[in-house]
């Protein structure tokens, strides 16, 4: 197992914390159909996500966790891909499928979380991202978020030897 590959498992078992801290209800995805795959990687859903923790009041929605060095470098190639985007094709499948990109360095004023809009997304615009906490349906807390931004930081820091 390579450092990103620990970095991918961290940044996902993260994100499942913030949903947990959240009291949502999270459990693994499974499915009957094989992964959506594009060379080395799994793009299917990591995890089910149901607001509340009996999953009861709304419906559930999907999550898919990456981490990335440079988001808005993933962001770039995935813009020049088009329809052939990891992010179409994944949403194709699953279409309440959320992407959360998680990465050590963010932009200056950004957060170490972030998630793909979809919302008002017309053909042929580029993906953006927001920060997690901007994503007002998932009505997750900013402090949630910051102080998993702190665990961020330090595991990957202790990681890398920074």
């Amino acid at each position: 197992m390579d450092l990103l590959e620990v970095k991918s498992r961290i940044a996902e078992a993260l994100v499942a914390s913030i949903f947990r801290r959240a009291r949502c209800q999270v459990r693994p995805f499974r499915s009957e159909h094989p992964p959506l795959r594009f060379g080395r990687e799994d793009f299917s859903p990591d995890f089910c996500v149901a607001p509340m923790p009996d999953g009861s009041a709304g419906e559930e929605f999907l999550v898919e966790v990456k981490y990335r060095p440079s988001i808005d470098q993933f962001i770039s190639v995935e813009n020049q891909r088009g329809e052939r985007s990891v992010f179409l094709l994944a949403r194709r499948h699953w279409p309440a499928l959320y992407f959360v990109l998680v990465t050590d360095r963010p932009e200056p004023g950004r957060s170490c979380f972030q998630a793909i809009v979809f919302a008002g997304l017309r053909p042929g615009q580029p993906f953006r991202t927001v920060d997690l906490a901007e994503v007002r349906e998932l009505k997750l807390f900013r402090r949630n978020i910051e102080d998993h931004e702190e665990l961020v930081h330090r595991i990957f820091g202790l990681l890398t030897g920074a």
